[in-house]
């Protein structure tokens, strides 16, 4: 069964699959939610260094939080310090890429994955190595919603924290508001 995250509702979420579409150099994907941990460090394993994270602790808001020029090292080290807050919000979406490179994962509103890449094929193997099938339509959990039954996000404290309260941790080390 699709499993979602801690601070999403998705009113049906039988109606979604672990699959991707393509678009030029970009696939859109939905991964269950057991997975997504694992998926994350899959992908930023594969980059070429510097690395950035790019937090929006209101995915629907244009305020976006920088940390640049990091080794593969830092950006583990961060994310086994935050990550289960970044996974688990429902409101912020985040980004991890490479700044040699331009390629990026996003982790949108409702955990829906984007991932742009000039040589997105490796990527696809990559989500297929996680169970996800291509498809021509995919059904994002955007789909699902209605009038009726709509999808909820809210905002989670994990360990007495939540995402804006990583965030002011995080200029600490240099994170800024781009």
């Amino acid at each position: 069964m699709f499993q979602t995250a801690a601070g999403v509702r998705i009113p049906f979420p039988e109606k979604l699959s672990e699959q991707c579409q393509q678009d030029g150099d970009t696939l859109t994907s939905n991964l269950s939610f057991e997975k997504l941990a694992d998926f994350v460090r899959a992908f930023y394993a594969e980059l070429d260094e510097p690395l950035f994270l790019a937090i929006h602790p209101d995915a629907e808001a244009d305020e976006v939080w920088y940390l640049d020029n990091m080794t593969k090292k830092q950006l583990t080290m961060i994310l086994d310090g935050y990550g289960e807050l970044l996974y688990q919000d429902g409101l912020s979406a985040f980004a991890i890429g490479s700044l040699a490179t331009e390629e990026e994962l996003f982790v949108q509103k409702y955990k829906v994955l984007s991932i742009y890449s000039p040589r997105i094929g490796r990527f696809a193997k990559l989500l297929e190595r996680f169970g996800v099938t291509r498809t021509d339509r995919l059904v994002t959990a955007w789909d699902t919603f209605s009038k009726e039954h709509p999808g909820e996000a809210q905002r989670l404290e994990i360990a007495g924290q939540t995402v804006p309260d990583m965030i002011r941790e995080l200029q600490k080390i240099g994170m800024y508001k781009g």
